[in-house]
């Protein structure tokens, strides 16, 4: 995408073809995502009959500066992706992966959002075949204090610290409150300093032979006075050849790194690798750019560690841990953001997904390169208080509807107890003691505890203590809810009590009379 050589190339371009001419007529597309902030009538009234004085740039961003008063408004242009100046007979903006297949000479070009036509027969066009780029009005006497350019950080053109010393301080300032960022984030964020963007990034990193994952924090002095010469070198140079990507030195691994993640090599024939970092595909030759510890190696061996080839064994032995801690680490953070939602596409993704996204409208006003990682954050949080809210009140419906089953089953009613009293009777001949069963009340359910005892009458009388046992042996009088329905039974007949409860179920019911031995009956009860 167009970066600072590029926007500079196109800022001398309408200086070189357009400086001091009049606007006669302006042509305005009808593309809201495009016209940003304001309304095609509105830009062509701002454009039309006003002379174009000078071109102005900061970082990605460029503005014209009409003779409208000092109070503007101001013609912002921001080229997004694919975006580009034109001036007919003149030329046109040249970079990599530009998409500017228009001739200068035919006119109008392709994918034309904004044409001036000039006074004295100059022609300019705005392009944007993807339709990522912004053109905005900006009100205001400065428009460096309007949005969105008060939120860009100094200019790695004009406003690059001038020496190492100055730009190390600058550097520790900003990770200062942030010492887990990585120097490739760093350099892409508009906030901190405005105008690299993916490519020029990997450029002075590769150029400085510094690791895009490598954390600003842990830079040393001599790294960062390495990346500030590369800073000032790849953006110095780049400008220079006005963004002619085939006037860039061979050297560079520029012409080697757009193979869209597939392998390739540098000049020198060294393997090229491809991380993500801050959503950005980053391009690197491990070889030279090395993934170092935090420098605690070096700060033992300067404390009076070993010394020699046994220090510098050991801080290589310790560097090499760390890079597989660093590895282990990255593996997962790659994995776990797999999952949880697909990679962000960056400058070197396919024709098909750019086309899709330039559908949707991404605000226009933000820094270009911003990613909202505490939004991504907040939705999986708030996904888990959702989850676990309905899970707690699903639980609790749950709860109340089997209580509330409970409550409304009714309880089995008693069954009356059978054959007490002819058991009672029949223990006094026979050689068997049965007690009588213990009966317990709850719930609407009646429950018998049988206790045998076995042995003579003495016994079975020793056993039984109190007034329970004198009650339990003497028959009930006929008619009573306890008295069997059948008749008297002989004394020589012998009764087999159930020698333990089944189930929970009160012994003497139906169930356990059909399973014990049948009592013979002589006749029924008279009523």
């Amino acid at each position: 995408m167009p970066e600072l050589p590029e926007v500079e190339a196109a800022r001398g371009l309408v200086e070189l073809g357009c400086k001091g001419k009049r606007v006669l007529r302006a042509v305005v597309a009808d593309d809201e995502k495009v016209i940003n902030g304001c309304t095609p009538d509105e830009l062509r009234k701002a454009l039309e009959g006003r002379t174009l004085l000078r071109a102005h740039r900061k970082g990605k961003y460029m503005w014209l500066e009409l003779d409208n008063g000092p109070s503007g408004p101001w013609v912002m242009l921001h080229f997004g992706m694919t975006g580009g100046i034109v001036v007919k007979g003149v030329g046109v903006t040249k970079y990599k992966r530009a998409h500017l297949e228009s001739n200068p000479d035919t006119w109008p070009p392709r994918f034309t959002k904004l044409e001036l036509e000039l006074a004295g027969g100059g022609q300019l066009a705005y392009v944007d075949s993807r339709r990522f780029g912004r053109i905005k009005l900006l009100h205001g006497p400065d428009p460096l204090a309007c949005e969105p350019l008060c939120r860009l950080g100094w200019d790695v053109l004009l406003q690059l610290p001038p020496t190492a010393a100055e730009f190390a301080q600058v550097v520790r300032s900003r990770v200062a409150r942030a010492p887990a960022l990585r120097i490739k984030a760093l350099l892409l964020d508009q906030e901190f300093c405005s105008g690299i963007g993916n490519w020029v990034a990997d450029e002075v990193l590769y150029q400085s032979r510094i690791h895009p994952e490598q954390t600003a924090a842990s830079m040393d002095d001599s790294a960062l006075a390495a990346l500030h010469a590369a800073i000032r070198e790849v953006v110095g140079l780049a400008v220079r050849m006005e963004a002619d990507s085939d006037r860039f030195p061979k050297e560079w691994l520029f012409h080697y790194r757009w193979t869209n993640k597939k392998a390739s090599k540098d000049a020198s024939g060294r393997a090229i690798s491809f991380v993500t970092v801050g959503s950005r595909t980053s391009a690197f030759v491990p070889a030279l750019q090395k993934l170092k510890g935090s420098g605690a190696a070096r700060a033992k061996k300067a404390a009076g560690g070993k010394e020699g080839v046994d220090a510098e064994e050991e801080a290589e032995q310790e560097e090499q841990e760390e890079q597989q801690s660093g590895a282990t680490a990255k593996r997962k953070r790659t994995t776990k953001k797999a999952v949880k939602q697909p990679q962000k596409e960056d400058d070197d993704g396919d024709d098909q997904e750019l086309r899709a996204d330039s559908d949707k409208d991404d605000g226009g006003g933000d820094v270009d390169g911003d990613e909202e990682e505490e939004e991504k954050e907040a939705k999986p949080a708030a996904k888990r208080r959702k989850t676990g809210a309905g899970t707690a009140a699903a639980a609790a419906a749950k709860t109340a509807k089997g209580k509330s089953a409970a409550a409304a089953k009714p309880a089995p009613a008693a069954k009356p107890a059978r054959g007490k009293a002819a058991t009672g009777a029949a223990s006094k001949d026979s050689g068997k003691a049965t007690a009588p069963a213990k009966t317990t009340r709850g719930a609407g359910r009646q429950a018998v505890k049988p206790e045998a005892l076995q042995g003579s009458d003495e016994e079975a009388t020793e056993g039984v203590k109190g007034k329970k046992s004198k009650a339990a042996a003497k028959p009930k009088p006929a008619g009573s809810q306890r008295a069997t329905r059948a008749g008297p039974e002989p004394a020589t007949a012998k009764v087999k009590a159930p020698a333990e409860k089944a189930g929970g179920r009160a012994a003497g019911g139906r169930k356990a009379a059909a399973a014990a031995a049948p009592v013979q009956r002589r006749g029924r009860a008279k009523k």
